[in-house]
């Protein structure tokens, strides 16, 4: 059997084969690791149970710095990188100086170079393109979109945590007589939801929005509120239910799952010209420019329109997490060369 050394920069906590974790994503790619493969795991340890949480078919081993030495006996070891981080470009570095030779594959699930020039400047890209270069050097990349590196349309895999549920009939009816806006993500910077606020001071239109996602209230308006984040599949699914538009403000996106959960629940979708490449084939996604009036003019036509966009939004193909697993289970078990 492969075994694979996985480094991740999130919080992990591990217990009787059983991970959880505050990213669904990495939940989900160490279960589809764990399917095929065993893991060795170098992330941050956390003592507490996250909200998002996995029973793994194979064994995982969260191992330390002393521990790396023992793995030099092991065969068929690769290594698997989630994402380009300071603390992932490290541990490589300290694992490339024992091991001497060691391939793998990096994992690319957003545009680091703007993600990092929107953090702290342009200084930002340059530092992000100067560890992607060193890992590129060594291990071969699979990313979630085409935008996002030059990588083999082999390689391209879209993530999602589609199943049965998420297709389930819709018996909510939708009232389209005001904005009910829904944010599903993080409140940071890059995530454009400072900038979102922004907009919607300067609206003439009657609007509600939810943020979830957030421990705290941003900004004190009556007609925002703030809900923690949720990891149950039916509350998730609520939420979009209750709300008649979908809105993603980021700055920069790879493959946003938020958006397909919002397609599944036929849930019109707008996003801003910077990720424009999200929509793809999609129906059901609106493009805007990142101006008050452009965003409001957006809104209002898919409100007159509400019905019509959801007939035509029933023809997309969603990718599913089935799907992405297995895709993700055949590039490491290095049947795609």
């Amino acid at each position: 059997m492969m075994k694979y050394l996985v480094l991740s920069n999130d919080k992990i906590f591990y217990n009787k084969q059983k991970i959880s974790s505050n990213s669904n994503d990495t939940v989900n790619i160490l279960e589809s690791i764990g399917k095929r493969f065993k893991i060795f795991l170098i992330s941050r340890k956390s003592k507490n149970k996250y909200s998002f949480s996995k029973k793994i078919k194979n064994e995982i081993s969260q191992i330390n710095y002393q521990k790396i030495f023992n793995l030099k006996k092991e065969k068929k070891l690769k290594v698997f990188i989630i994402s380009v981080t300071l603390r992932n470009f490290l541990n490589f570095i300290i694992i490339k100086i024992f091991f001497g030779k060691i391939s793998g594959y990096l994992y690319l699930r957003s545009d680091g170079h703007k993600e990092y020039e929107k953090k702290i400047g342009f200084i930002g890209n340059l530092f992000y393109d100067f560890l992607f270069k060193f890992l590129k050097k060594d291990l071969k990349v699979i990313s979630v979109s085409t935008k996002i590196s030059h990588t083999s349309k082999k390689m391209i895999i879209f993530p999602s945590e589609l199943d049965s549920t998420w297709f389930l009939r819709i018996k909510k009816k939708i009232c389209t007589d005001n904005a009910k806006l829904l944010y599903v993500g993080r409140i940071k910077v890059e995530k454009g939801i400072f900038s979102l606020f922004e907009l919607l001071n300067k609206f003439n239109l009657n609007y509600k929005l939810s943020v979830v996602g957030s421990n705290r209230n941003f900004r004190k308006n009556s007609k925002i509120t703030y809900f923690k984040q949720v990891s149950e599949k039916k509350k998730i699914i609520n939420f979009y239910d209750n709300h008649n538009i979908f809105i993603l403000p980021s700055f920069t996106e790879g493959a946003p799952k938020v958006i397909l959960e919002s397609l599944a629940r036929l849930r019109p979708v707008i996003v801003f010209n910077e990720i424009k490449h999200v929509k793809m084939n999609f129906k059901g996604i609106f493009i805007c420019n990142r101006k008050s009036s452009s965003l409001e003019k957006k809104i209002r036509y898919i409100l007159k329109n509400y019905k019509k966009i959801q007939r035509n939004m029933k023809q997309n193909v969603l990718p599913t997490k089935k799907k992405f697993q297995n895709e993700l289970i055949s590039i490491l078990d290095e049947k795609i060369k």
